[in-house]
């Protein structure tokens, strides 16, 4: 049995339709004696909808998976290389291209009878965003036989830099404008007395109101960088959550496929074991009609060797 053509097949199917698939082909594998195939085709598991939606769209538009391996490249490219001007530029086009392709996911899986809530098409915009991140994952996905949604890459943070990377220089801000032209001597002579005045009255509150203002600075910045901090490790919980529940789910979703199939096994031998009495009792009574007719036989021998010892004599 081709494994990789039944894999292929299996991945195309709906997730209602999975298990009952799967089992007919590990049941046909063992008919046929191919137990590597039948242990390696029950090894699968049931795709989630949006994993299966995801294949959909790969198979039946290539064009469009292949332009999101292209950005995925790119974009671990620029993380890469640590290309801030490319990465903003790229960031921007992910968000376009990934809402495109999830809308178009739920018109393709909705065509197919199987509409897609809302739920679902949040998880496609992950699941998509995993295979940009993820190059292994890319190539399941492209080929359409994803089995599981990427779930140890959420984002680029995993992508070491690339040797001798080093940020890309910003674009350099403008200069300080030009100082107004001086003014004459006469003006500056009779103005340099009152000036001074001022600025020796005006110099203690403004370097107070400068030193407030540093410090309101300095604690602002404090706080967007906890903030900061608070953001990155309430992405990484949730990734991790996102990930605990995938597992999770994957292993409910094998468990129940295990408990199916366990069920259908239990079922099947009762019907053997009630088949298996019912012939048991028919040759039970099989037996004793054959008994009763080898006595009456037996009988009705021994009747006719006494009739023909008579007849002798």
């Amino acid at each position: 049995m081709d494994v990789d053509a039944v894999v292929f097949e299996l991945y195309g199917v709906k997730p209602v339709e999975f298990t009952a698939a799967r089992d007919a082909y590990v049941a046909r594998a063992r008919r046929e004696k191919d137990t590597d195939a039948a242990a390696a085709i029950g090894r699968l598991r049931k795709p989630r909808l949006a994993v299966w939606a995801a294949n959909l769209l790969a198979r039946t538009r290539p064009d469009e998976a292949e332009a999101l391996l292209r950005l995925g490249t790119e974009l671990r490219r620029a993380h890469r290389e640590l290309d801030g001007g490319q990465l903003r530029a790229l960031t921007h086009e992910q968000h376009r291209v990934i809402g495109a392709m999830a809308r178009e996911t739920g018109k393709l899986a909705a065509a197919a009878g199987e509409p897609l809530r809302e739920t679902v098409l949040r998880e496609l915009e992950q699941l998509y965003r995993g295979v940009l991140a993820d190059e292994d994952a890319a190539g399941e996905w492209a080929a359409g036989r994803m089995a599981t949604a990427p779930t140890g890459a959420v984002g680029f943070d995993g992508l070491e830099p690339a040797p001798g990377a080093a940020p890309r220089p910003a674009a350099p801000a403008p200069g300080p404008a030009a100082p107004p032209p001086a003014a004459p001597a006469s003006r500056r002579a009779s103005a340099a007395t009152p000036a001074r005045a001022t600025d020796d009255r005006e110099d203690p509150r403004a370097r107070r109101a400068a030193e407030k203002r540093r410090a309101r600075l300095a604690a602002a910045r404090e706080e967007a960088a906890d903030a900061a901090a608070a953001l990155r490790r309430a992405d990484e919980h949730l990734a991790e959550a996102a990930a605990a529940r995938d597992r999770s789910e994957g292993e409910e979703a094998a468990l129940r496929d295990e408990l199916a199939t366990l069920r259908a096994r239990v079922e099947e031998a009762r019907r053997a074991a009630v088949e298996a009495k019912r012939l048991h009792r028919q040759a039970d009574r099989d037996r004793a009609e054959a008994l009763r007719t080898a006595e009456s036989a037996a009988h009705r021998l021994e009747e006719l060797d006494r009739g023909a010892d008579r007849t002798a004599r």
